[in-house]
C-alpha cells in the first residue's frame, strides 16, 4: 500500500502533463477556465458533455495514485502521455467560442470577439506549417518512402536478393504497402505492441538471452541500443536480413557496419544498408519471420 501513495506518483504524472502539452499550456489553461465557465452556467448538456467526463477521468486514468502503479504493471509507462489526448481540449474551447457567439451581443463585440480568439491562437499555438510536407507525386506518399523502394529495388535486380528488409520507423509503415514485394523483418506487434524500457538494462538483458531474434533487431533497430554485436549478428544470420534501413539520427552506421552491412543509398533521413557477401553467405536457405 506505501508503494501506491508516494510523492512520485504525483511528480512523475505532473512530468508526463508538462511534456504532453509542451508548447500548448495556454490552451490547457484556458480548456480548464472554459470548465469552469460551464460549471457556472450549469446547463445540464454541459456537465453531462464535458464536466462528468472530465470529473471521471479524474479520479481514475488521471489519479497518479492509481494510474501510475498500474501504468507500471501493464507496460503503459513509455505511451503515457497518450492518455493525455483523451481531454477534448479544442472540442471545449471551440463549443466555448460558439456559444460566446450565440449570445445576444452587437454585431462589432462578436467582432471583437473573433478577433479576440484570433489573436489567442496564433500566438500562444503553434504553426504547423513547419511539419507540413505534401506529397508531390500522383502515388500520394512520401518521396523517402518511393525513394526507398526504388533503392531496393534497383539494388535487389542487381543482387538477385529478396527484398528482406529490417526498419522500425513507424513514418515507413506505408512502405510495404507502396511496394509489396518489400517484406519488414520486424512483425507489426514487434513494431507497435512490443514495449521494453531500453533504461533498464535487466530487461534488455532478459530480451538478449531468451534468443527471441525479432525482438533482439528490435532492441537495436527499434530503440537503437548497441547490443552485443554477436547476439545481433546470430539474429540477422537466423532471420536473413538482407537490408537495414534506419533514421540517420539513430548513429548506427559504425555498428552495422561493423557487423558486416554496407551502406548502398540515403532517402531523406533513412539510410539504407546491404548485407555484404560475407555475411549473406552465413544466412539459411530457407527462413522463416519467426523468433
Amino acid at each position: 500500500m506505501s508503494s501506491i501513495f508516494q510523492l512520485s506518483n504525483i511528480t512523475f504524472l505532473f512530468e508526463m502533463l508538462r511534456t504532453a502539452f509542451d508548447g500548448v499550456e495556454w490552451f490547457l489553461i484556458a480548456y480548464l477556465v472554459c470548465l469552469a465557465g460551464f460549471f457556472v452556467v450549469g446547463r445540464e448538456h454541459l456537465s453531462v458533455g464535458f464536466l462528468y467526463p472530465f470529473l471521471f477521468m479524474l479520479v481514475t486514468i488521471f489519479n497518479p495514485f492509481l494510474i501510475v502503479p498500474l501504468a507500471e504493471r501493464i507496460g503503459l509507462i513509455t505511451r503515457f502521455r497518450r492518455l493525455f489526448w483523451l481531454l477534448p481540449v479544442n472540442l471545449v474551447l471551440a463549443y466555448a467560442f460558439t456559444m460566446l457567439c450565440s449570445l445576444q451581443m452587437r454585431k462589432q463585440a462578436r467582432v471583437f470577439l473573433a478577433v479576440v480568439c484570433s489573436v489567442f491562437i496564433v500566438t500562444v499555438g503553434t504553426s504547423a506549417a513547419p511539419y507540413l510536407q505534401l506529397p508531390k507525386n500522383i502515388y500520394k506518399t512520401s518521396n523517402e518512402v518511393m525513394t526507398l523502394s526504388s533503392i531496393l529495388a534497383e539494388d535487389a535486380a542487381a543482387t538477385g536478393l529478396e527484398r528482406r528488409a529490417l526498419y522500425s520507423s513507424q513514418y515507413l509503415l506505408e512502405l510495404r504497402q507502396f511496394d509489396p514485394s518489400i517484406r519488414c523483418v520486424l512483425r507489426r506487434n514487434d513494431l507497435l505492441d512490443w514495449e521494453i524500457d531500453p533504461e533498464d538494462p535487466a530487461a534488455v538483458e532478459a530480451v538478449i538471452r531468451s534468443n527471441h531474434q525479432l525482438h533482439r533487431l528490435a532492441l537495436v533497430s527499434r530503440y537503437g541500443l548497441r547490443i552485443d554485436r554477436e547476439a545481433f549478428l546470430q539474429s540477422v544470420q537466423k532471420c536473413a536480413v538482407n537490408y537495414i534501413i534506419t533514421d540517420e539520427a539513430m548513429e548506427l552506421a559504425d555498428y552495422y557496419e561493423a557487423v558486416g552491412y554496407e551502406k548502398i543509398g540515403q532517402a531523406g533521413v533513412f539510410e539504407v544498408y546491404r548485407a555484404g557477401e560475407a555475411l549473406r553467405g552465413t544466412f539459411p536457405r530457407i527462413h522463416n519471420n519467426t523468433a
